[in-house]
């Protein structure tokens, strides 16, 4: 099989845990999370989940906007991490988050 197009493996981002303003709490916004997703065949992937359950914290690792504390985002075998800005640059112009209205996807009827 191909080289993954996108590969997400044990990503995991923790926010706070050491230093003066944090004073030792840590949040867990994404733990372990794997997702490949090869170019051919095409696919549309959602993303969905409760409030808090790091989807945005998800959706800014993978555009590179957010580092993550452990694991690795690999795009065509390249880790995001690594890019500098002109490939983070080119990188988010492929690779694109849309967000959605939660209200767009319900009958009107239920409103």
């Amino acid at each position: 099989m191909d080289q993954p197009l996108l590969d997400i493996r044990n990503a995991t981002k923790i926010y706070g845990g050491s230093g003066l303003v944090s004073k030792g709490t840590a949040t867990v916004a994404l733990q372990d999370f794997n997702l490949t997703i090869h170019e051919k065949p095409a696919t549309i992937t959602t993303i969905a989940g409760e409030s808090g359950s790091g989807k945005t914290t998800l959706a800014n690792v993978v555009l590179g906007f957010t580092q993550i504390s452990d694991g690795q985002v690999l795009y065509r075998g390249r880790d995001v991490s690594q890019m500098s800005k002109s490939e983070l640059v080119s990188y988010r112009r492929e690779v694109q988050a849309v967000f959605q209205d939660p209200y767009a996807v319900y009958n009107p009827f239920y409103r």
